[in-house]
């Protein structure tokens, strides 16, 4: 699969490192940012807010499916008791399932004609699936139904094979998500019933760019318009339990939504008969308790013929969205003078704008992903010195397997601490047997 950056390795003796400076060496190397911008095009960053547990997480992965020059990424936001070890999984696990899917019998640069041919049978093509929002007001879309905004992209002009290209992306993309959510159910290891994730992914493979879009992680993309401007568009809509087609399918399924009362802006979906847990999607992988009221685990997959005006793309968790508008995400990753580094300059800035604009609340999570889509590949690769972490440089002189993993990210705190009653006593229970085994042996 090529390099794959996502998760930062053990401290000796096994003990995992909690804190940002210790946990990822890497951080504020300027080889590594410098190696992954010059392979992949991309920046990435991350920063623990002040929440507590660190349930972020992100990852890169260049030359992706075996295809050179395709790349996969991707941030995590998890959530719940145990969201960081969900989001965790799911970053190392999602990326390999749509590999095997992807992967060609064949040397070329697209799907076999074998794997194109099992998909055929799948087929369901959703034009309203695959949407672009160009936005005047970027830091709002709860008035946007997922299910009917106008501006969709339009597939008129497509050839033939476009159009099934996209289609077998969509039903791939959709298949390995639920296949995804029911291993999660099926993990001895991660209780999954009030924990969970949200997964924005995307995969560039030429001049084709698929956003797979699964919470309220957010795409937008750097574009220029007819004037040289550039211009933010938003690929994906945060996926709220308010949204009309979301609230629909919810109280249909008996779920419920309602805010708190010190939290009057921010929809929750709850159980029917309980207070809980209160998660502020409509989607995610995970959190059982609530799959048969409402929460899915289906994406929603976006389409971008990447043309020459098309700078970037930026993908990020909400600890960025909930403060910086989409104009000023762009402006400010515009604005890097080395854009290995941009990711990090964005999240600073994010943070800076959490301590302005909230003086009196914990400074949330951030995590971000910047891949460059117009950028010429690098034919110079610096020598990496000896100074740098062993693993890094194993991998860049060959010496050590193809995917290596070096990022995580982040918290967050996108669910109510309030389990439901089955869980409590569950817990209540292993906890008496716990003690009762310890009674046992004294």
């Amino acid at each position: 699969m090529g390099i794959c950056c996502s998760k930062a390795k053990a401290a000796a003796g096994g003990e995992q490192l909690d804190d940002d400076e210790q946990a990822f060496p890497w951080m504020h190397d300027d080889v590594f940012h410098h190696h992954l911008w010059t392979s992949a095009a991309a920046s990435i960053h991350t920063k623990q807010g002040w929440k507590g547990a660190n349930q972020d997480a992100m990852t890169v992965c260049q030359d992706f499916a075996g295809h050179k020059g395709h790349i996969f990424c991707g941030v995590f936001d998890g959530h719940g008791p145990l969201g960081r070890e969900v989001a965790r999984h799911v970053r190392d696990t999602l990326p390999m399932k749509l590999s095997s899917a992807l992967k060609p019998e064949t040397e070329g640069d697209h799907l076999s004609t074998d794997t194109l041919m099992k998909l055929k049978a799948e087929e369901n093509l959703s034009t309203d699936s695959l949407r672009l929002r160009a936005e005047e007001d970027p830091s709002s879309n709860t008035d946007l139904d997922s299910s009917d905004k106008s501006d969709s992209t339009s597939l008129s002009d497509d050839t033939s094979d476009e159009k099934h290209l996209l289609s077998t992306w969509r039903n791939m993309l959709v298949k390995t998500f639920e296949q995804m959510d029911e291993e999660l159910r099926q993990h001895s290891g991660i209780d999954c019933i009030c924990s969970g994730t949200t997964a924005v992914t995307a995969v560039r493979q030429g001049d084709h760019l698929f956003i797979a879009n699964l919470g309220d992680s957010r795409a937008v993309l750097c574009t220029r318009d007819s004037k040289d401007r550039l211009i933010p568009v938003q690929l994906t809509t945060d996926l709220k339990p308010d949204l009309p087609g979301e609230l629909a399918r919810i109280l249909n399924c008996k779920g419920r939504v309602f805010a708190m009362d010190d939290e009057p802006d921010v929809a929750r979906m709850w159980l029917p008969e309980q207070d809980a847990p209160g998660l502020a999607m409509a989607r995610a992988f995970g959190d059982l308790c609530l799959k048969n009221h409402g929460l899915i685990c289906t994406p929603e997959v976006y389409y971008r013929k990447i043309s020459e005006k098309d700078e970037f793309l930026v993908l990020a968790t909400d600890g960025i969205w909930d403060v910086l508008s989409n104009k000023e995400v762009v402006k400010m990753v515009c604005s890097a003078k080395d854009p290995s580094k941009a990711a990090r300059q964005l999240i600073e800035r994010a943070v800076r704008a959490w301590r302005r604009k909230y003086p009196t609340s914990m400074v949330d999570d951030c995590a971000a992903v910047c891949l460059f889509l117009n950028r010429p590949p690098a034919h110079d690769q610096q020598a990496v010195p000896s100074s740098f972490t062993g693993s890094f440089r194993k991998v860049l002189s060959g010496e050590a397997p193809e995917v290596w993993r070096a990022l995580e990210g982040v918290a967050r705190a996108n669910s109510v601490m309030r389990l439901p009653r089955m869980l409590s006593w569950r817990r209540r229970s292993n906890s008496l047997s716990l003690d009762q085994d310890q009674d046992g042996r004294d």
